[in-house]
């Protein structure tokens, strides 16, 4: 009796041990892609970060023209990476295709859509002001800028 608690006592001790070298078996995704969230959001603060100091060292004349532009470029590129990263983590899933049963519906195509259609509106995705990324709606929610939807398409079924 003796041993056998030894010997789960052990196993219990090598699996405690073993679990985050099995390449996350016992963590879920949803775990995962927090943690890469939260490190591409660190990613991206200190490139801001280093581009508010580089703004300042520039202003204060501590930095050549040059020198500025060759520091910024790689800055922009890594925060502008992060930020894609960022999106593309946090995006949700597509819905699963139903084209064929709105076709048989007699339900007008995303193809009849995009070409401009009578009646179809466009899909707006980013604030035409600010560039901030939107859900269709009359106003921008991150900025308040008005997105008239109705007259551009009418504009556009004009021509």
């Amino acid at each position: 009796m003796l041993y056998l608690a030894a010997v789960l006592i052990v196993a219990s001790v090598a699996l405690f041990v073993a679990a985050p070298l099995g390449g996350g078996l016992l963590t879920s995704r949803r775990i995962r892609d927090a943690a890469e969230a939260e490190r591409l959001e660190h990613e991206r603060a200190l490139a801001m970060q280093g581009l508010r100091e580089l703004e300042f060292d520039r202003e204060m004349g501590k930095l050549a023209d040059a020198d500025y532009a060759a520091l910024r470029e790689g800055l922009m590129a890594r925060a502008l990476s992060a930020s894609a990263a960022l999106e593309r983590l946090r995006a949700p899933a597509p819905p699963r295709p139903r084209l064929v049963r709105a076709v048989e519906r007699g339900a007008p195509s995303e193809s009849t859509a995009a070409s401009g259609a009578v009646g179809a509106l466009p899909r707006v995705r980013f604030c035409p002001q600010c560039g901030a990324q939107i859900a269709p709606a009359n106003f921008c929610s991150a900025c308040g800028a008005a997105l008239n939807l109705a007259p551009r398409a009418a504009a556009q079924a004009e021509r």
